[in-house]
């Protein structure tokens, strides 16, 4: 009861051949053994519990009669990690075990950043995996960092890593855990409804300081140059973050190895794009779930081809966007005054008898409370300056591949993320 007054989790047994057979199923960070029950100062139960494969491994406290001061030296001698006298007031028990708990994380953190290390993150994910109710898994490591290091040392490299971790840091809630499992391998739990969120905002504020790691030149053209062997340069795009998110209910989730490597799969899947990003196993929302819609940015396709603009809102919708299509300029017209979308799409050789793409542009940021809205202009038209002196704040001509589009969307709304929207 003491101990669960302090906010420990309790399991209790009456037999150590009860505890033997609970340990790798409870996988316990302490156990709390009456001297008593072993019959053998511990000697036997002390190497069975070092001998299992849990790690780590599981503080061996015993209870000993206080009219007993050689048992005392006895359980210490078969392995136990310290021995308490009874009686004594479950404050103080409390107290004792608190200590013990205080002494493993310093030292299982990494030493870098302070932050609980892979053997802490793994346990914390089978936990989460058992215990918690909601929760959402981000998969988070830097891009490029092996060329950072190249050109500028890895003493720097260092900074840049610890920089994520405050990055990180900075936007954990009271109930998030955070670890750092190796050289720039981060993993952050978190709630379902906030992974996505959280991942955007990862990546906009490491986007923001990054730049500043690099030399006035290197920032400016936006890449180093990497020397490889026999003396060739490639141009490598500076340090960025890839991030991958899964959560509870998306799949059928059997082990914390499982958890984790669908999150390492979105995580590649997010290096493929340009610059910082992330990727997550979200399935498309349901039709019933207007709540979680209304979050979301809103993009408007204009586009006239029917199987295009099909295509378009399947695969923007699969990114996790609110989209909605628009086969006209008058029936786009309305629907940006009535819905406002924060995005555009606009095929600009869209015909109509009272205006064009061009005309609707111009309309669109004629209106002050339109005026913010990004228009992306799609077209074969190789003028693209025509494009931009229209209006347009994104000239993409046509063809184009899917994968551009989709990172210059998230490029021009990541200037502007509101705190709670899920892209």
């Amino acid at each position: 009861m003491s101990l669960e007054q302090a906010g420990f989790k309790v399991d209790v047994v009456d037999s150590v051949s009860k505890a033997e057979n609970q340990l790798i199923i409870l996988k316990p960070d302490l156990l709390l053994v009456h001297s008593d029950m072993t019959g053998d100062h511990g000697l036997n139960f002390c190497q069975f519990v070092k001998s299992s494969e849990i790690s780590p491994r599981p503080i061996i406290v015993f209870l000993v009669d206080e009219f007993n001061p050689d048992e005392r030296i006895e359980v210490l001698r078969s392995g136990a990690d310290d021995a308490l006298s009874y009686p004594l007031s479950g404050k103080e028990i409390a107290f004792r075990i608190m200590a013990h708990f205080r002494r493993r994380q310093e030292t299982h953190v990494n030493l870098l950043t302070g932050l609980p290390d892979v053997i802490i993150a793994n346990n914390v994910l089978e936990h989460t995996l058992k215990e918690v109710e909601d929760w959402a898994i981000l998969s988070i490591d830097l891009d490029n960092l092996r060329v950072y290091n190249e050109t500028y040392g890895e003493s720097r490299g260092d900074q840049m890593i610890k920089a994520l971790a405050a990055v990180l840091k900075s936007v954990l809630t009271q109930d998030d855990f955070l670890a750092h499992r190796d050289s720039d391998d981060f993993i952050l739990v978190t709630r379902s409804d906030r992974a996505e969120a959280t991942a955007e905002e990862i990546c906009r504020r490491f986007d923001y300081i990054g730049p500043r790691f690099y030399t006035k030149e290197d920032a400016q053209r936006s890449y180093v140059i990497g020397i490889g062997s026999k003396g060739i340069r490639r141009r490598v795009p500076l340090v960025s973050i890839s991030i991958g998110a899964t959560a509870k209910g998306r799949r059928n989730f059997s082990s914390a190895v499982e958890v984790l490597q669908v999150a390492r799969d979105m995580r590649y899947l997010a290096k493929s794009k340009k610059g910082s990003d992330w990727v997550s196993d979200r399935l498309r929302l349901a039709a019933n779930e207007s709540s979680f819609k209304e979050k979301r940015i809103k993009i408007l396709v204009i586009e006239p081809d029917a199987s295009m603009s099909l295509l378009l809102k399947d695969t923007l919708e699969m990114e996790g966007y609110f989209v909605d299509v628009a086969h006209s300029t008058p029936e786009a017209w309305d629907m940006i005054n009535n819905w406002q979308p924060e995005l555009i799409l606009l095929e600009v050789d869209v015909v109509s008898d009272s205006f064009d793409g061009w005309g609707l542009t111009r309309k669109i940021k004629q209106v002050p409370e339109l005026a913010g809205t990004w228009i992306i202009m799609t077209t074969k038209n190789p003028d693209h300056n025509k494009a931009l002196e229209s209006g347009a704040d994104l000239y993409l001509p046509k063809p184009y591949e899917l994968q551009v589009l989709f990172s210059e969307i998230r490029y021009l709304l990541r200037t502007r993320i509101k705190s709670g929207v899920l892209l």
